[in-house]
């Protein structure tokens, strides 16, 4: 028995930077993570990622805090998509009056939706681009290995700060999780509460839209459907459905139009909803039409956005504009949204096209009300 203690402690010991989040506030699951995942494994992955850093000569280089004028480079590693992307980044917004400038280097991929940023000083898809001797310190967003690999090849003798750490396990609210971290390595010293309150996902506000884009839109206030998506389980398969209700309970003063976004893969849906016939609702449809950038130009301007959890959806929380927004059972909503994005979730009990579209145009219609009578 005395062992097998001993053996719980030094297990726990090896597991807990891999699963718990160093922040009370931040939500996470890291007892359902453990559920399905044994123990040892997750000990043999930290032990792993030590193992590297020590091998590679960077342990020594890495410090705990950034120097309030440093030059930061940012080292984006995270996960190639743009939903995790907007929300592991948007603690960011809390560094817009810091002295020293921060870039970023993200894959090329990614690259076009963090340009023009207003953090961001400059921002890199290429490495060799990136001059070592113009920055005084390497902020990594996690110790994976794409991550290490740029640190070590590219900027080895930079000493370098790590967000997320070892950390890599357990579903959390990234959003909160970025506002956390960039607070603690940037030495910030703001208190729970108020980076509870103003946690959000971020991208810079843009609101004009470019006129050949305007002249498509429907007159007067519209909503925006977003259309598509890469897992099935997170795609609805009811639109049609959801606008007959809505048309049915349509009232003059309500938005009767209709915006359908998205990328490539929602271009057939899109299309068939164009050929549906509705009593009061005019359809427009910029799917698989529009860069990221505009699409987020075109729901700031919109009454409400509505979606399936995903990259379009996190991109919609950036604006000011309401949303109501559907979970697949394995996304908990509070995992995915923060007080600020302003949406309302309907989860459901398997993938998110079990949401009843009647359900659906009802909860889109109680969200316009409130956003009527909140005056926002």
């Amino acid at each position: 028995m005395p062992l097998q203690r001993f053996i719980a402690r030094r297990l726990g010991a090896l597991t807990e930077p891999s699963t718990r989040i160093p922040y009370a506030w931040v939500y996470h699951e890291p007892d359902v993570f453990m559920q399905r995942t044994s123990a040892l494994t997750v000990a043999k992955k930290y032990l792993h990622r030590r193992v590297r850093l020590a091998m590679s000569g960077q342990m020594r280089h890495e410090v705990r805090h950034v120097a309030p004028g440093a030059r930061v480079l940012w080292i984006y590693g995270g996960k190639a998509s743009v939903g995790d992307a907007v929300m592991d980044m948007s603690g960011r917004a809390l560094l817009r009056d810091r002295a020293g400038p921060v870039d970023l280097l993200i894959a090329p991929g990614l690259k076009a939706v963090f340009e023009g940023d207003d953090i961001f000083r400059h921002v890199y898809g290429d490495p060799a681009q990136v001059n070592p001797a113009d920055y005084d310190v390497v902020v990594l967003q996690e110790f994976n290995y794409p991550t290490l690999r740029l640190k070590r090849k590219f900027f080895p003798t930079l000493p370098f700060a790590c967000l997320f750490r070892y950390f890599h396990g357990p579903d959390r609210n990234q959003t909160q999780f970025s506002f956390a971290a960039v607070n603690d390595v940037f030495s910030l010293n703001l208190a729970s509460d108020h980076l509870f309150a103003s946690a959000k996902p971020y991208l810079r506000h843009e609101a004009d839209l470019p006129e050949a884009i305007a002249r498509q839109l429907p007159e007067g206030p519209f909503l925006t459907l977003a259309m598509g998506g890469v897992e099935p389980r997170r795609t609805y398969a009811h639109w049609r459905a959801f606008l007959q209700a809505y048309d049915i309970a349509y009232q003059p003063g309500m938005p009767r139009g209709i915006v359908l976004l998205g990328s490539g893969n929602g271009v057939e849906a899109a299309n068939a909803l164009m050929d549906a016939k509705f009593v009061n609702l005019r359809l427009a449809s910029f799917v698989g039409s529009l860069t990221l950038r505009d699409a987020k130009r075109v729901i700031a301007n919109a009454a409400l956005f509505i979606g399936a959890d995903g990259g379009l959806m996190h991109v919609a929380h950036t604006t000011r504009t309401p949303s109501v927004t559907l979970f697949a059972q394995a996304e908990p909503p509070y995992l995915r949204l923060t007080p600020l994005c302003r949406s309302t979730p309907l989860h459901t009990q398997s993938d998110v096209s079990e949401a009843d579209p009647v359900e659906l145009a009802d909860t889109v219609v109680a969200a316009l009300a409130e956003s009527r009578a909140t005056g926002t």
